[in-house]
């Protein structure tokens, strides 16, 4: 059963009460604050509302399966009661003001939501390091990247600042902060969650998505968000994944190709089946990828750039105004290229029952750190993280990040043991497949850790 599941009954059999839930997360965001992970929290409104469920729970009434479970929010969905502000000082003049609908339907699932949490500026980073309200820090060692965008939502996630957080992913930021936090983290498909009330960053490749300690608990938030039975998802007798060899060889580093070639032994030690496929147009993702979230965050943006971009960092300003530069023929050409992408993925789904590699490339570099050292050679940080998650989002595939444990020495003699993550891509509107195949390989090799301290 779940942490969430067990929570809920444990609620109703008052063993345990959502006010004190909601103590006990306002004292770990307090152990927490260096790690920067709380934009704002109204915690005696939480408490309020908590104790509301408990006087529901006492008198036999209970309002859903998430009843009593305080849930964080990421800072670009709107929130009854709280501001919104997108890890920015930029006026934000495309944003609604009535709440998100994904929290509406958190709330009327009978959850309590207390806090939003801290985010890359805008959603456009991978990193989690922000000049505004400065750097959300990995638990596992605060010298290094939370990652992004959702960065405060799996700090949070993972110190037990509440039983989950609601993120957003256009690249991968549910699913790299997941990795590197060491929770796990599900983009489903393409518009099953509503994304109104919501910040956008990129309009065609925006989703949002839960971040939990386990594949069971992201599920029964997806079905409250989605309003989607899971139900039906089963795994076949001998599950059948398929590996991008080609376009992983290279891209990894040593440690993680090391940790990733043990998950896989594992998984074939159960009865899957592990192939190699090739996938000659993956490689040019990202080249697809940033003309698109560019050109849609620049229109997102267009009023607060044409008066100059006040309030954006040098971080995000230069990519907003590359954005603004694209002519419509290079937009139209990316969205093309992106159709054929999305073909070769559908067709690799038609033969496997997902897709299996790293969430990223490198485990969590240092904040700062602009380069990494893979199999290959160097390249940037953005593209051995961003490049591992950002062509399932682009294409609209429900992707799962899955804790898988630590790694030591990923950089050397020293170095902390790190969070690792393994990534699962299914076929369009295969959420319920994918989640159940999830469950069966996080029984497997998965694997939450938790930080020390917490």
């Amino acid at each position: 059963m779940s942490q969430i599941a067990e929570t809920v009954a444990a609620i109703a059999a008052q063993s345990l009460t959502a006010q004190s839930l909601i103590e006990q997360a306002r004292e770990r965001a307090r152990r927490a604050s260096d790690l920067n992970p709380i934009a704002h929290a109204d915690w005696d409104a939480a408490l309020a509302e908590a104790r509301a469920r408990d006087a529901q729970a006492k008198a036999g009434a209970r309002l859903g399966p998430l009843h009593g479970v305080p849930v964080s929010i990421k800072d670009l969905f709107n929130v009854r009661g709280m501001p919104t502000q997108g890890g920015t000082r930029a006026p934000l003049h495309e944003l609604s003001d009535a709440e998100a609908g994904l929290v509406t339907r958190l709330r009327e699932a009978g959850a309590v939501i207390f806090a939003k949490t801290n985010m890359h500026e805008i959603a456009l980073g991978a990193t989690g390091e922000n000049r505004w309200t400065g750097d959300v820090k990995n638990p596992f060692d605060p010298a290094r990247q939370a990652g992004g965008s959702s960065s405060g939502a799996g700090v949070s996630v993972a110190t037990g600042i509440g039983l989950a957080g609601i993120g957003s992913d256009t690249g991968g930021s549910v699913r790299i902060p997941a990795a590197f936090c060491g929770v796990a983290g599900f983009k489903p498909t393409f518009g099953a969650i509503p994304l109104d009330g919501a910040l956008y960053l990129s309009w065609t490749c925006d989703h949002a998505g839960p971040l939990a300690r386990s594949v069971d608990d992201c599920a029964r938030l997806f079905e409250v968000m989605a309003r989607r039975s899971v139900a039906h998802g089963a795994v076949a007798r001998k599950p059948r994944f398929a590996v991008p060899a080609d376009w992983l060889r290279g891209r990894l580093q040593p440690a993680v190709r090391e940790h990733f070639e043990r998950a896989c032994a594992s998984l074939r030690a159960a009865g899957a089946e592990i192939v190699d496929v090739a996938t000659p147009l993956l490689p040019t993702a990202t080249d697809c990828y940033t003309p698109i979230v560019r050109a849609e965050a620049a229109w997102v943006h267009r009023r607060a750039l044409e008066a100059g971009g006040e309030g954006f960092s040098e971080l995000v300003l230069p990519p907003l105004e590359a954005g603004r530069k694209l002519s419509a023929l290079d937009y139209i050409d990316a969205m093309k290229r992106r159709d054929r992408i999305r073909a070769e993925l559908d067709a690799i789904a038609t033969g496997c029952d997902a897709m299996l590699m790293p969430s990223s490339g490198a485990l969590p570099p240092l904040r700062g750190q602009a380069d990494v050292e893979v199999e290959g050679g160097r390249i940037s940080v953005r593209e051995a993280v961003l490049g591992q998650t950002l062509p399932f989002s682009m294409c609209g595939l429900p992707a799962l990040s899955i804790p898988a444990g630590l790694v030591a020495d990923g950089y050397g003699a020293g170095t902390p043991p790190l969070p690792a993550g393994l990534q699962l891509v299914g076929r369009f509107d295969g959420d319920a497949s994918l989640l159940a195949l999830g469950r069966w390989v996080e029984g497997l090799v998965g694997s939450a850790p938790m930080p020390a301290g917490f």
